[in-house]
């Protein structure tokens, strides 16, 4: 789908939404027919406020300084009449509302006007109806420009959106998308417009969404969670997604590629299951304490060894595990380590939690990061055997 088609040149004119304040621009010739038809304008529409102009040089000007809402032009005027005024707006405006209020009649102007661009063509008359009339096109051009000018703008925010949006009518078939959603896909999002959701995901991932997902959203309104759908080529996406229900039965997802955060955290996962299966595969006591001489890692020979449970472990520190003078050497050697960086060998009596003695050779290594000793890895080989 190409970027939603809306009004341009917006930006150049400031507009507040709260501002019920129509600013309308009147430029005639005939400066005591213009203040009247200002005069009257602001008598019918108590948000009307114009300003009088007797020329399209000088409607220019106030075109570009002051923020104007709706241009009233005549179209008999000298040096540059109303086409050639409305021409000079739609440079600079495309889509500002313009009035022609002329006083002829003439066809062929009309279908100059029409081509033009002109927003309405509107012949002069007589007596007060015509100013009632002129203030009732102005008021309801103005209303229609300032909601394309608020949808147009939502459109802008939807595209320039990081997160993938989509919007599906009650059938599920997508109605809206922007780049981002088509993007997660690997999809160019023409080609899936009209398509069903159903398109971008695998079989179980549909059976998920139809036993699980759709009938919370029919409960709640929302929901929100982790799904996996498939790229066009046929790849997982992993995709943070937020579902929310519209009046009509169709609802909006909101969605974030997540793949590689969730590829990078299962590696990590089964990396730490490899390195906690050869750990413990281990007969040695294998442990790490860090400079605060806190355990943070051990197998499972160290637990049953020292016979306490992984929350004691996390209160001990490795003097706890000694008595008498070998608790004095232990302390002198992680020092050494700690201090000096070097890898450490004792004999020691380890002193479980039931009190019972076990002689093991004890070998420390430092743990350096970024040149700064952060703890110790630890091996125990039993020495009773």
């Amino acid at each position: 789908m190409s970027h939603p088609e809306g009004p341009s040149g917006f930006d150049d004119l400031p507009f507040s939404p709260t501002d019920e304040t129509i600013h309308t621009l009147h430029v005639d010739d005939d400066e005591s027919f213009a203040d009247l038809v200002g005069t009257f304008l602001e008598r019918e529409r108590e948000q009307l406020t114009v300003t009088t102009e007797s020329s399209a040089e000088a409607g220019m000007q106030v075109l570009r300084q002051d923020s104007v809402d709706c241009v009233v032009s005549d179209y008999e005027m000298p040096g540059q009449d109303g086409l050639d005024f409305l021409e000079r707006v739609r440079d600079d405006h495309p889509d500002l509302p313009f009035i022609l209020f002329t006083g002829r009649g003439d066809e062929e102007i009309a279908s100059e006007a029409i081509t033009a661009g002109v927003t309405e063509y509107l012949q002069k008359g007589t007596g007060r109806d015509q100013y009632t009339v002129l203030a009732n096109r102005v008021e309801n051009l103005v209303e229609k420009y300032r909601a394309e000018r608020e949808v147009f703008r939502g459109f802008q925010a939807l595209e320039s959106a990081q997160e993938g949006i989509g919007i599906l009518d009650d059938r599920g078939e997508y109605v809206y998308l922007n780049e981002a959603y088509a993007d997660v896909y690997d999809a160019d999002r023409e080609t899936l417009l009209g398509t069903h959701w159903e398109r971008l995901y695998p079989n179980a991932e549909v059976e998920r969404f139809r036993e699980e997902i759709l009938p919370a959203l029919e409960a709640n309104g929302t929901w929100s969670g982790t799904s996996a759908g498939e790229t066009t080529d046929g790849d997982r996406v992993i995709q943070d997604l937020s579902l929310t229900l519209l009046d009509d039965g169709g609802h909006v997802c909101v969605l974030r590629d997540v793949t590689e955060r969730v590829e990078r955290e299962e590696a990590l996962r089964r990396e730490q299951r490899f390195l906690e299966t050869a750990l413990n595969s281990l007969d040695d006591l294998f442990y790490v304490f860090d400079d605060d001489l806190t355990y943070v890692r051990w197998n499972d020979e160290f637990e049953s060894a020292i016979g306490y449970s992984a929350e004691e472990i996390r209160e001990l520190t490795p003097m706890d595990l000694f008595a008498g003078q070998t608790k004095a050497l232990i302390e002198r050697e992680i020092d050494r380590i700690l201090e000096d960086r070097e890898t450490v060998t004792v004999e020691a009596d380890l002193v479980a939690k039931d009190g019972t003695t076990h002689p093991y050779e004890f070998t420390g290594v430092p743990v350096v990061d970024q040149d700064e000793v952060i703890g110790v890895v630890g091996i125990g080989r039993d020495r009773s055997s």
